[in-house]
């Protein structure tokens, strides 16, 4: 199933979930919004947004040391993942910030 860019903003915004919602498998939750994906689209989702949040925490890092600017990190995010939207953008920088400073 080919995501637009909505539903992949859609389904990124449901694997960065937190709250008492978290606790519910990803999988699951997709199903609730995208009832025609199959198992292989899970995985592929699932792979992408890995790789998105690995990405993301590798710049936070990079940012609570000193050795990049914010708005450098948040642009590069946006550069490398095109079809998220400027808000996925901005949480997914913002929360492996919070999970960096712990």
């Amino acid at each position: 199933m080919r995501l637009s860019d909505a539903e992949l903003n859609k389904a990124l915004e449901i694997f960065q979930e937190f709250g008492p919602r978290r606790c519910v498998p990803v999988r699951e939750r997709w199903t609730e919004a995208f009832p025609n994906a199959t198992r292989e689209d899970f995985a592929e989702w699932e792979a992408l947004c890995r790789e998105i949040e690995h990405f993301a925490y590798g710049l936070a890092e990079q940012v609570l040391d000193s050795r990049l600017e914010q708005g450098c990190a948040i642009r590069q995010i946006g550069e490398k993942f095109p079809r998220s939207s400027r808000d996925r953008v901005a949480h997914t920088y913002s929360q492996p910030m919070y999970l960096a400073m712990k």
